[in-house]
């Protein structure tokens, strides 16, 4: 696994891993929520009801916090992304096909449920779960990795992804 460069291992797992931990704050008060995300660049996309906390706290605040990681029963192969940016809601219509057609082929048993319809109507999400088209878009991101003897956790250039 060392022989993977960085850039290789978080390709790998922005698109193997399905949940990504968002964490926001209303003055002391803390909040993280887990969502389905499909990177789309420059964000990691995700729907959310618009009345959910982190997605008012996210916007008021104007920055917000995510994480991914690889889950692993062994401490050496955990690996994953610890990042801060900001919030985005996804407007454009041709965008919001493309992320949409992206995130029912990663998850695909929206597709097996609904059909055609999460595709072929653009306020299906929006009708169906209240939940609108989000991208967080990381402005610092740090690596962590247990799999690396010494400087298991650097910076990594968001630009890069």
């Amino acid at each position: 696994m060392n022989s993977i460069s960085p850039a290789e291992k978080i390709s790998d797992l922005i698109h193997s891993t399905r949940v990504m931990t968002l964490a926001v704050s209303d003055g002391d008060t803390p909040w993280s929520s887990p969502v389905y995300f499909v990177f789309c660049s420059p964000g990691f996309c995700f729907f959310s009801n618009e009345k959910s906390r982190h997605i008012q706290w996210g916007k008021a605040s104007g920055k917000i916090c995510a994480c991914i990681f690889h889950d692993s029963d062994n401490m050496n192969e955990i690996f994953g992304l610890q990042m801060t940016g900001r919030l985005k809601t996804v407007s454009d219509h041709t965008q919001y096909i493309c992320i949409t057609k992206a995130y029912i082929a990663k998850f695909s048993f929206l597709k097996k449920i609904f059909t055609g319809q999460a595709t072929d109507y653009p306020r299906f999400f929006l009708e169906r779960f209240k939940s609108r088209l989000y991208s967080f878009i990381p402005e610092e991101i740090i690596i962590s990795d247990n799999s690396r003897n010494s400087c298991n956790r650097t910076k990594f250039d968001p630009a890069e992804l």
